[in-house]
């Protein structure tokens, strides 16, 4: 079975600095619903001016037949914090959003479980060279998908996480 699910993101939707969340479109169910998990590794407390971060975000729910994720890191002022990069094709920047904030999301190909209902993204942040006296937040939205093409039936996860320069 070829699952065909949106690589078309329009819009920030990481819950983040007053935007919506994927919420706003798969509103069946309360967000953080007991049954699944929003989870988000390779991040510490702390981190280092000019290094390089893998990171991995993963969404699992017991109904779970495709996922998809999108993720910023900005400074407390909104602006951007660091750069996302990563190898292969599950993961790409958010088409149509201006290039002032990165948002990381989902490909087609990454909709994909890796696991038993469960999607897993790996990638890498480069933390900033400048403003390292600033925190950076972390914004993630993640979609547990049932694979029916609507809006309906999904469950909506998200978290934010705070880093700290050393």
């Amino acid at each position: 079975m070829e699952i065909i699910n949106p690589d078309h993101l329009d819009g920030p939707f990481t819950g983040g600095f007053g935007e919506l969340t994927c919420h706003s479109c798969h509103f069946d169910y309360d967000l953080n619903m007991d049954g699944g998990r929003l989870k988000v590794e390779g991040l510490k407390d702390s981190f280092e001016r000019g290094k390089s971060y893998e990171i991995t975000v993963s969404i699992k729910s017991d109904h779970l037949e495709n996922g998809g994720f999108q993720m910023t890191s900005r400074f407390q002022d909104g602006t951007q914090a660091g750069e996302f990069n990563w190898d292969g094709n599950h993961v790409m920047l958010t088409p149509s959003i201006s290039d002032e904030v990165y948002y990381l999301q989902h490909s087609e190909t990454g909709t994909r479980p890796t696991g038993d209902r469960e999607v897993t993204w790996t990638f890498f942040w480069n933390s900033p060279n400048h403003k390292s006296d600033q925190k950076v937040v972390f914004n993630v939205a993640a979609n547990a998908g049932n694979d029916d093409d609507s809006a309906f039936g999904d469950w909506i996860y998200v978290q934010e996480l705070t880093v700290v320069p050393k």
